[in-house]
């Protein structure tokens, strides 16, 4: 999907220009394209479930997008190489930008990831694509916690 290919691209230029990336999801609908900033995403998976399903129903309590189509989300995240403990407890973690898109009439998932080279003063330098496992799942909650929220306020009618 090109949309999709413009998101990565514009995620990478902020991410190398500013250093970080705000968590954000874009989502498209049958109305028109809008982009959320998530100025609160929890720091638990818990609380970013949550998160995510408020910021759904906050979208589509403003009526103007129209059935979703596709939603994306952008931000940040650490990704352990050791399965036994998490992320931010792994010492061999890496840094990555996510991009995770869901298309809402098939519920297939894409994950593209990056893993942040930064400099020895904390400036991103690089971002090198992580290539996934081809057997590996990248089913979350996030997309679907976002596609609930906003099917609280807007149902689908068939």
């Amino acid at each position: 999907m090109n949309e999709l290919k413009e998101i990565i691209d514009i995620a990478k230029k902020l991410m190398l220009r500013d250093g970080y990336h705000a968590p954000m999801v874009f989502a498209k609908g049958t109305k028109c394209n809008v982009i959320v900033a998530l100025e609160i995403f929890g720091n638990t998976a818990e609380e970013r479930v949550e998160d995510m399903v408020n910021a759904g129903a906050m979208l589509a309590d403003k009526r103007n997008v129209g059935e979703l189509e596709q939603i994306v989300l952008v931000n940040e995240a650490w990704i352990g190489k050791n399965l036994d403990v998490m992320p931010s407890q792994d010492p061999n973690r890496i840094e990555v930008l996510t991009i995770n898109s869901l298309d809402t009439s098939t519920q297939d998932e894409n994950l593209t990831l990056f893993e942040v080279m930064r400099n020895p003063k904390g400036q991103v330098t690089d971002l090198k694509q992580v290539v996934l496992p081809e057997n590996g799942s990248v089913k979350g909650k996030l997309l679907t916690a976002f596609q609930n929220g906003y099917l609280i306020e807007i149902p689908v009618l068939n």
